[in-house]
């Protein structure tokens, strides 16, 4: 893992791992987040999703994978905490 993470964040990754594995394809991030593609296409457009990574296609939803520390990242950061 590239970025630190923190000791909450490196627990859900370690549960994840086994069942997504490290890279995630768009529609399993879709399904994971409980969005359409075309709705992660725009969270992209908009800059407001899990960070991604691209490959060479020029179609709006070819070659886009996930790396699951990403997601996990995403998933945790827009927690609001609660004493």
């Amino acid at each position: 893992m590239s970025k630190l993470l923190t000791d909450e964040q490196k627990e859900l990754y370690s549960l994840m791992l086994p069942q997504y594995g490290a890279v995630l394809k768009q529609t399993d991030v879709a399904k994971l987040l409980n969005v359409s593609l075309a709705t992660l296409y725009r969270m992209r457009e908009q800059a407001i999703g899990p960070s991604y990574k691209k490959g060479d296609s020029k179609s709006k939803n070819g070659a886009v994978v996930y790396p699951l520390q990403e997601i996990v990242r995403y998933l945790t950061q827009s927690n609001i905490k609660t004493a």
